[in-house]
Parts: structure tokens; C-alpha cells; sequence
């Protein structure tokens, strides 16, 4: 039997990269570009992960590829649904002796090839038939086996050629499979390569918001004082009604215990014209000092703490371990009977063990999407959730008694700033903002173990109405607050709706997080100089 290679002389197979969406798919590869490990244990930790949906191959260490994955040029392909695995010989030019190369890497096509040469005497054949049980002993079975063919395969079969020239060639053969969606024992094929396991780059679930100081940019600038704790809908409207080239100031809209009347402003104006700057105090500051500090700012959205403007940036936030619902209590969803509301009922029964669901909702039986076939109890209730009377006896008649709340009911009809007055009646807001009060006020007693807030990063960026920023914004800053007072409370911006996302969250240290998905990653992939501001911390394709 041919000796074993060393190590250094077993092929590096391509990397095999995979991921959930294409954010994580793009950081994978940005990731990797700054790892130090070789690039053989980097093909043995790749490719035994478990897969996820999205894959790609790149050749291994090719930094030009992983650079095209990590800025979106080369996208990741979905998982055809039950790919077919045919082994095929389509004619070799193979010869004896191509043989030695297989058998001093992998022993058990050494013995087979010997056994079948000394029965049959026919070379081709003891190479394809040990080929063919090496193939097998990394879990690739065939549903067919052909000698040649010469009609087209159909879309869901892939073809594996017995008679590759190469054990590279082989591997980059198994890579292609796998990428496909064939399984493939990959602690298999790498034993007795010396292949290390080492750490890949962590997918980013969460992200967070963070102030970074900038230095003082003075200039002029007519300003726009809001009051802590004024009407929300009289200073919006007249925030809107005259945004042009102005500093619009805020009080605490954006600190450690936030005035929420300010904060759901401050959403409000992520939705208003570039041209208006949105600085928030923490102190009272006479006009003067204010235009010397940021009068001539170009970022968006200021803060001046202990008088140093910061300007608003997104991060990564810390990864923590997940805090699951507490099973033995009810659990509260308002708008538990909507798409998302659905969905994440069916998710804390199957992955938190939930046992006792109260589905909340204005429709409440009546609605059209009802969740079905739930191993728990679940009980669906029309109310609405911004009346404190229906909201406080509904949570009397739990039982087992309440220990999570997880408001995610939503409207996303409102009428334009032009049209709307301080009396028309705001049924985003409401929907929102006056039933996550309500829901904070008939808890704050109660020892829940969970307080979850369905936001929306239209409250940063205002990527939809004004009021629908302005309502985000606002449970943003009540998530904040309730955190500073000591108790539960995480609000999460989604971009699109993740199981994994609200696994994280729950454990998250920030109170307020940003999931992936249409996001703030997604748009540092624009030209630098159209990325907001408030982006320019997050790498391009991290």
C-alpha cells in the first residue's frame, strides 16, 4: 500500500460559504478576507459547518472572490429543492497509474481498487468501482449510475464524472455537489489531511445605534426649540410645515432615560427633508454656543453631551447569550392574529415551549389569519389595545398569570403632512405608540420576565411615513426608558422578520437592536457618497 501523504501535499478543496441572506453571506466573506488560519483548515471549517440555504464557491485563499461575494457582486444561490445525484462515466482518457495519487491519500480506495484489479483485470473498471465506494463512504449515493448519455440531464439532476483526472479535480467536484445541495460527509473526506478546526468569522444578527464625538462645526442656522414633553402632533406638524435649512432642537430625546414626546419628534424628522439637522440637548444651551458647536454641521442627527456634539453611527452590537421566554406564564401578543403576529406565536411554541398564548387584536376571532394545529392554548381576544380599561382586564383574566409582553400590532395608512391637522385622528400612532403606553403602564407591577417591542428602523431612518417613524421612534425611547427604570424591555427595529433575530434580542444588553435583512447593511453597499451619515461606522460588507 502506498504511504500516506504529508499534509502540506493534500489538495486545498474550494471554500464552501454559506449563509442565511446575503447580509450574513457578504460578511462571511469580508470576515474571512482578514483571517490568518490557512487556507486548508479554512476549507475543513467551512465546509463541516452546518449549511444554510445560500451558498457559494470560492477558490481557496482567492482574495479577488471573496472581495466580489463580500460587496454583493457575486450573490449566493438559493438550494434547488431534491437535487439528484447520477454517477456518470462520459469516456477517459485516463491511465494506469493516475491510480497512485488516489490511493496514497485514501486507503479505502487503495483496497478496493487492488481487489478488483486482481479479480477483473480491468483497470477503468477497479478505478470507477473503488471511486464509486469512496464516494459512498462520504455519503454520496446515486439514484442512477450511467455509462454515457446524450441526451441533455433535466434541471434537478447533477452529474458526477467517475473518472476525474485529479484528486483536486474530485474535490472541486464534491464542492460544486455540496453547493448544489447534496450532502456531503466532509469529515470524511478531510480525515488524514491534518485539517484544523478554527473559529470563522460570527454572523452579525443585531446591530445597534452608538454616539461617537465630531468636532464642532460652527455656522448659522435659524433654530427650532421643542420642548421637553410637548405636544407630539402640534410640533410635528409645524416641524414640517417649516424644515427647510433649519436646526430643529430637542431635550433628552435621545438619552439614558429619554422624554418619549421628544423621541417619537425625533423619529418624526427622520422622515422630513434632508436639509434639516435634528440636534438633541441634554442640558439647556443658549443659542449662540449651539451655532458655534454645530451650526454648520452636515450630519444629520446631533447630540451634545456635556457640551461635545456626537453624531449618531450604527454598530454591531455584543453578542449575548439568549434570555427565552419563560414558558410557565402567559404570554401577550397584540396583534397576535396579523402575518407577523402568526409567525411569531408559531415560534414560541415550537422553539420557547410557550404553553399559554393570548392573542390580541382588534379583529380578535373574527380575523382572517388565525394560527392553527398549536400544541398550547391558545386564546385569541378582540380588543383594543390603546383602551386601558379592555388592556388592564384582559391581563386580570390570564391564567396562568402574565410573564411577557410582545406588542407588534401596526398601521401603515396615514394621510400626508400636508393634509393633517393636531385634531386628525392618528390611527398609527395609536395602533403603536398609545397602546405600548398603555401596555408599560398596566405591566410596570407585574414581574414579566420579557416587555418585546416590534419597532421598525423607519424610526431611524425614516424609510416610511412620518408618523409611522414617529411611532417607532417613540417605542425606541420606551424600551430605553423602561430599561433605565430597571426594568424588562427590548425594542427591535426590524427590517424583515427573523426567528434568530428575536432569539438574540431577547438577550441582547442594548435596549433597543436592529435586525439584518433590508437594513443598515444593506445600504453601506451604496456609492460612499450617497451612505447616510449615521452609516459611515459600519464596513462595507461586515
Amino acid at each position: 500500500m502506498p504511504e500516506p501523504v504529508a499534509r502540506t501535499d493534500f489538495p486545498t478543496p474550494p471554500w464552501l460559504l454559506s449563509a442565511r441572506d446575503g447580509v450574513a453571506l457578504r460578511a462571511l466573506a469580508a470576515g474571512l478576507l482578514d483571517s490568518t488560519a490557512s487556507d486548508l483548515d479554512l476549507a475543513y471549517s467551512l465546509a463541516t459547518r452546518t449549511p444554510s440555504a445560500l451558498r457559494v464557491l470560492v477558490p481557496a485563499g482567492d482574495r479577488t472572490a471573496l472581495e466580489a461575494v463580500a460587496s454583493g457582486e457575486k450573490p449566493g444561490q438559493p438550494v434547488p429543492a431534491r437535487p439528484r445525484l447520477t454517477f456518470a462515466s462520459r469516456g477517459s482518457k485516463l491511465a494506469p497509474g493516475r491510480e497512485t495519487e488516489f490511493s496514497q491519500r485514501f486507503p479505502l480506495f487503495s483496497d478496493t481498487f487492488d481487489t478488483m484489479l486482481g479479480d477483473y483485470h480491468d483497470w477503468l473498471f477497479a478505478f470507477q468501482a473503488a471511486l464509486c465506494c469512496l464516494l459512498e463512504s462520504w455519503g454520496l449515493r446515486p439514484e442512477a449510475v450511467a455509462r454515457v448519455t446524450r441526451r441533455p440531464w433535466d434541471d434537478t439532476s447533477l452529474v458526477l464524472d467517475l473518472t476525474p483526472p485529479s484528486v483536486r479535480d474530485l474535490l472541486a467536484e464534491l464542492a460544486r455537489l455540496h453547493t448544489a445541495g447534496i450532502p456531503v460527509a466532509w469529515n470524511e473526506v478531510f480525515a488524514g489531511s491534518g485539517a484544523q478546526r478554527v473559529d470563522l468569522p460570527a454572523e452579525t444578527l443585531l446591530y445597534r445605534t452608538r454616539w461617537v464625538p465630531v468636532p464642532p462645526r460652527s455656522g448659522q442656522a435659524e433654530l427650532l426649540e421643542i420642548p421637553p414633553g410637548a405636544d407630539i402632533r402640534s410640533h410635528a406638524l409645524e416641524t414640517l410645515r417649516h424644515r427647510e435649512d433649519r436646526l430643529v432642537v430637542t431635550t433628552n430625546a435621545t438619552g439614558p432615560d429619554p422624554d418619549l414626546a421628544s423621541a417619537a419628534v425625533w423619529g418624526l424628522l427622520n422622515a422630513a427633508a434632508a436639509k434639516t439637522t435634528v440636534v438633541d440637548l441634554d442640558r439647556p444651551t443658549p443659542a449662540a454656543e449651539l451655532l458655534d458647536l454645530v451650526g454648520g454641521s452636515t450630519e444629520p442627527r446631533l447630540a451634545i453631551r456635556d457640551g461635545v456634539p456626537h453624531a449618531f453611527r450604527v454598530a454591531p452590537a455584543a453578542d449575548s447569550p439568549t434570555r427565552p421566554i419563560d414558558p410557565s406564564g402567559t404570554v401577550l401578543v397584540t396583534g397576535g392574529t396579523g402575518r407577523i403576529g402568526s409567525l411569531l406565536a408559531a415560534h414560541l411554541v415550537a422553539e420557547h415551549g410557550v404553553r399559554h398564548l393570548v392573542l390580541a387584536s382588534r379583529s380578535g376571532p373574527a380575523a382572517e389569519r388565525l394560527p392553527t394545529d398549536l400544541d398550547a392554548d391558545v386564546r385569541v381576544a378582540a380588543i383594543d389595545a390603546a383602551d386601558p380599561g379592555q388592556v388592564e382586564s384582559l391581563i386580570a383574566s390570564c391564567t396562568p398569570p402574565l410573564t411577557a409582553v410582545i406588542h407588534c400590532a401596526a398601521v401603515f395608512d396615514e394621510p400626508f403632512a400636508a393634509g393633517r391637522t393636531p385634531e386628525c385622528p392618528d390611527p398609527v400612532l395609536r395602533a403603536k405608540t398609545d397602546s405600548a403606553w398603555v401596555l408599560h403602564q398596566a405591566t410596570e407591577h407585574l414581574p414579566l420576565s420579557a416587555f418585546v417591542l416590534f419597532s421598525s428602523l423607519a424610526g431611524t431612518f425614516g424609510e416610511a411615513g412620518e408618523n409611522y417613524s414617529a411611532a417607532n421612534r417613540f417605542l425606541d425611547a420606551l424600551a430605553t426608558r423602561r430599561r433605565a427604570h430597571g426594568l424588562p424591555a427590548v425594542s427591535i427595529a426590524w427590517g424583515r422578520w427573523d426567528p434568530a433575530v428575536f432569539d438574540a434580542a431577547l438577550g441582547s444588553e442594548e435596549p433597543v437592536v436592529f435586525g439584518p435583512g433590508e437594513s443598515p447593511v444593506e445600504q453601506t453597499r451604496l456609492p460612499r457618497e450617497i451612505v447616510p451619515a449615521l452609516l459611515t461606522s459600519v464596513p462595507a460588507g461586515r
